[in-house]
């Protein structure tokens, strides 16, 4: 398994359930992945390219550029060996299977959670560069915005925590009537929630962000988030095995399965929590 972000809470959940279910089938499961909370595509293309000389059976991905994984998809399967890829949709075609959250019914339904709110919602979006996996989200949820809900601009952050508060804060001078922001990105939750205290529009613009960790917990309970999607990242991770040995085996298996998400407001924070 190439993790893309091990050190990030849910990939960190991600492994635990991956190695702990290979154990459990009495097969090989290695995982590796960059130590920062930046995506390193190139840091995980060379560890994709060392299994495939180390003639691995299975290799599970995260594609997030797919223009950068493909020649090695096609390596891979050139060579034999099991392509699945995790949380990445249809993004990329050479896979034998793909598991994770459906990035078009994922961003539906985040345009639809947001049209639940009264009043008009002018949404800022925040992800980490046009093209890829994010605009499959981003689409979906432009596509499917109610009457209500205006997307005023999309800013980028590079894919780098760091820079996300700023690049917020300059998109909230320049659209002072957002009263949403949001972003897939997991690790921009504590860019957002700044960005919403530095102007001082808590209570005014709320943050929509992915994944139930920590910080986006906290953020609803502040009251700078609105809501966060939580993901089945351990789901993700025992599909990921369980297809690859069926595959091998010779079996059929779904194209595409969709492990499916929660939308987490205050109202069912605490139920999630207990089922987290």
């Amino acid at each position: 398994m190439a993790n893309p972000l091990p050190s990030y809470a849910d990939w960190a959940k991600f492994d635990e359930c991956f190695t702990a279910h290979a154990k459990e089938l009495g097969i090989k499961g290695d995982t590796s992945g960059p130590t920062t909370l930046v995506p390193d595509n190139a840091f995980t293309v060379d560890r994709i390219s060392q299994a495939i000389t180390q003639g691995y059976d299975a290799i599970v991905m995260v594609p997030i550029e797919p223009a950068q994984f493909n020649p090695l998809m096609q390596r891979a399967k050139d060579a034999g060996i099991i392509i699945g890829t995790v949380n990445t949709g249809d993004a990329t075609e050479l896979q034998d299977f793909a598991v994770g959250t459906d990035y078009p019914a994922y961003g539906k339904q985040v345009a639809e959670e947001i049209g639940k709110l009264d009043g008009e919602q002018n949404v800022l979006l925040l992800t980490n560069g046009p093209g890829g996996v994010g605009d499959v989200i981003l689409d979906s949820l432009k596509a499917n915005a109610p009457e209500n809900v205006t997307i005023v601009d999309t800013v980028f952050d590079g894919g780098d925590a760091s820079q996300s508060a700023d690049v917020v804060s300059r998109g909230l001078t320049a659209h002072p009537e957002t009263t949403i922001v949001y972003s897939w990105e997991g690790t921009a939750v504590a860019g957002i929630t700044t960005a919403i205290k530095e102007k001082d529009a808590v209570g005014k613009v709320f943050g929509v962000v992915n994944d139930l960790t920590d910080q986006s917990i906290a953020g609803i309970r502040e009251g700078t988030l609105y809501g966060a999607s939580k993901q089945n990242f351990c789901g993700m991770a025992t599909q990921a095995i369980d297809y690859a040995v069926a595959v091998s085996k010779g079996e059929d298996v779904p194209a595409l399965t969709d492990t499916g998400t929660t939308f987490v407001t205050e109202e069912n924070l605490d139920a999630e929590l207990d089922d987290k």
